[in-house]
């Protein structure tokens, strides 16, 4: 096994695996950290070549602890937060935001 940096992420705080977009074969990443040089959450559909981010500043909830992808819903997120419990999103139409 090798490990590689993947593209434009400067840190993850946490690391989650999604079910894989209908027309790939890997799995959707998603991660708490900082791509592109903006702390956030944010989505990867191609294998970490680029990432969409999926809160906005105004939706931070703390500190993010965990971050897992549904195995079964494209596109859905469940976030651990510490002390303000589980929140979970689907991509809204049009704009990829929870």
């Amino acid at each position: 096994m090798s490990l590689a940096r993947v593209g434009n992420v400067v840190s993850a705080d946490a690391v989650g695996f999604g079910r894989a977009a209908s027309d790939t074969t890997y799995p959707t990443l998603f991660i708490f950290g900082n791509a592109n040089n903006v702390i956030g959450i944010f989505r990867s559909a191609n294998a970490g070549k680029s990432w969409t981010r999926i809160n906005d500043d105004r939706h931070q909830w703390g500190s993010i602890g965990t971050v897992v992808g549904d195995p079964r819903v494209f596109g859905r997120v469940y976030l651990g937060t510490n002390g303000r419990g589980i929140i979970y999103g689907d991509p809204a139409s049009g704009n990829g935001l929870l």
